[in-house]
This record gives structure tokens, sequence and C-alpha cells, in this order.
């Protein structure tokens, strides 16, 4: 089995640290706990890296195309691995912070990097929403752009989801991994 693993995000330095860039920041820690680096390929306009074992092959995926053009990446390497699940890791403005949840398809909510996965791709894949609360005091885009107020909290965060993906790298089970890693 095949799974693509996509953490959405935007390319650049000026985005790393914020909340819209968390999907990417899973992924970069992650890679960093397996020992593997990201690699460009054009093919897919997306640094990929190949994590394998007993189980399945599990492609991890950081679209370089922008946040709301992040369905164009994944489109190119979804119909190169034809026969493969897709898992998408993301910020989500109506969970409050700390909450991780998992879902399969169902409803972009108005995230403009869901909006653009699903008109290419559709809606039918897997999910990690990492939830990054509201403030009424900013714009939406002011707030998914900037940085997070509680560094330690969300490196502790990003720590749990590391963990829940190693979990499905061993036990590719959508419903075990939901049950077992789903913080409310």
């Amino acid at each position: 089995m095949t799974y693509l693993i996509a953490g959405l995000g935007n390319p650049g330095s000026q985005y790393c640290d914020t909340r819209h860039n968390i999907g990417f920041f899973i992924l970069e820690v992650l890679c960093s706990k397996l020992g593997l680096k990201f690699k460009y390929d054009s093919r897919f306009l997306s640094d990929v890296v190949l994590y394998k074992n007993k189980i399945a092959s599990f492609y991890l995926i950081k679209p370089q195309t922008f946040m709301n053009l992040s369905g164009e990446a994944i489109y190119k390497i979804q119909k190169f691995y034809k026969d493969s699940s897709l898992f998408v890791l993301h910020d989500d403005l109506d969970l409050p912070f700390g909450s991780i949840r998992f879902k399969n398809g169902g409803s972009n909510g108005g995230h403009n990097g869901l909006k653009s996965i699903d008109r290419l791709c559709g809606n039918n894949y897997y999910r990690l929403r990492f939830g990054i609360g509201r403030d009424e005091h900013k714009s939406v885009v002011d707030h998914v752009l900037g940085n997070f107020n509680d560094s330690v909290s969300r490196d502790r965060l990003v720590e749990y989801c590391v963990d829940a993906l190693i979990y499905f790298f061993d036990n590719p089970d959508f419903l075990k991994l939901q049950n077992n890693f789903t913080l409310k």
C-alpha cells in the first residue's frame, strides 16, 4: 500500500513559524526523528521524501505551490501514484488551540488549501486537523499567518502528532488512529 502524507503550508522562511504552516512543521519534526531529508521534486512541485517499512510506503510531501494552490501539487503526485491513499495535515481555525482531530472526507471548512485539493482531487481523504483557534481581534489572514503565542505548547502538540503518525506507519488503520490520538 502507498500513502501520500501531505503537510500543508507556504514555502519561504517568512512563513515557517506561522500557524498556517503547521503541516510543514509536523513533517519536518517527523523527518528529523526518522533521519530523513526532504528533496525538491519538480514533477510534483513539492519537497518529497519516502519512508518505507514492511507494511507500506509513505511519501511525505510539502507542496511548494503556496497554500491556496496545494491541490495542484497533490494532484500531480496522486496521479503518479494512482493506487495511493491521501492523508493531509493542516491547521484548523474551527478547533481550539490544543485540539487534534482526525477526519475522513467531508467539508473543507473554508480552508483555502483544502478547497484547492477538493477541487482537483475530490474530498475523500484522511485529515489531521491541528486546532489553531480564532482570534476575535485579528482578521483570519492575520491570524493564520501569525506566529503561535505559545511555542512550548505548540512543540508538545507537534510531538504528539509525530507520535500519532509513527503509530499510523506501524498500524495503518485510520479508525484506530482516530480513536487513540484524538485530543479534544
